[in-house]
């Protein structure tokens, strides 16, 4: 009767402790900034990822050793193909998009997918591939998460205004987004007078400025009832 425990196993059980270890790095990340996948959700999909990796390799050496099975083949990439495809519909159902069509959840999306890549590597006794992969993943994460101005995108907000003057105060709130080189888009218009309005848009404001700065534009509005920055 063999070992219980073979060497063959400890070094699978270091591969899955090992891909664990990547997961949680990367979910330490996301983890941080509050987003909807954190620490243990990557720890577990890398360590699933690198388990079912260990499975396509070496789960069925044993059936093709037997002599009924010669000239029996297995296509190991089978297993890999499947946890790519169940993985992706995992992904997507991170992404969300809101009412105007903003998009949200993309890049834990993709964390998850690279999270999902490192697990298999790893599990394949690829070790360079994963740890590099894993502070590749780290560096982007990071570094592109500050507020860097390039990376910057316009903001686009959803504001309601009260006009008690349509015209005069439409014509001063317009005035006052232009000298910010913010435009209005899809403006919905509400009658609360004779001469009263209410007016809810979204307004599209440069990339130059952040969401603080946004904020202190729009208090120093006094038409400006509410808004809602994303």
């Amino acid at each position: 009767m063999g070992k219980f425990i073979t060497h063959n196993d400890l070094v699978f059980l270091l591969r899955i402790v090992l891909a664990m270890l990547a997961g949680a790095v990367i979910g330490y990340e996301r983890e941080k900034n509050v987003k909807v996948a954190g620490f243990r959700t990557h720890i577990l999909i890398a360590m699933a990822s690198a388990i079912m990796m260990i499975v396509s390799k070496y789960a069925f050496i044993d059936i093709l050793a037997d002599p009924p099975a010669a000239g029996l083949g297995v296509d190991i990439s089978r297993v890999a193909a499947g946890i790519i495809a169940g993985m992706g519909i995992f992904s997507g159902g991170i992404v969300f998009i809101g009412k105007r069509g903003n998009v949200s959840g993309l890049t834990t999306a993709a964390g998850i997918w690279a999270t999902i890549g490192i697990g298999m590597v790893i599990g394949a006794g690829m070790y360079v591939i994963g740890i590099s992969s894993v502070i590749m993943v780290e560096l982007v994460q990071l570094l592109f998460n500050r507020d860097l101005s390039v990376y910057r995108h316009a903001i686009v907000a959803t504001i309601t205004f009260d006009l008690k003057d349509r015209d005069a105060d439409y014509d001063k709130i317009a005035g006052k987004l232009k000298a910010y080189n913010a435009r209005m888009n899809s403006q919905k218009w509400e009658k609360t007078g004779e001469k009263g309005s209410t007016l809810k848009c979204s307004v599209i404001f440069d990339k130059k400025y952040d969401r603080d700065e946004i904020v202190d534009i729009l208090n120093g509005i006094e038409e400006a009832r509410a808004f809602d920055i994303p």
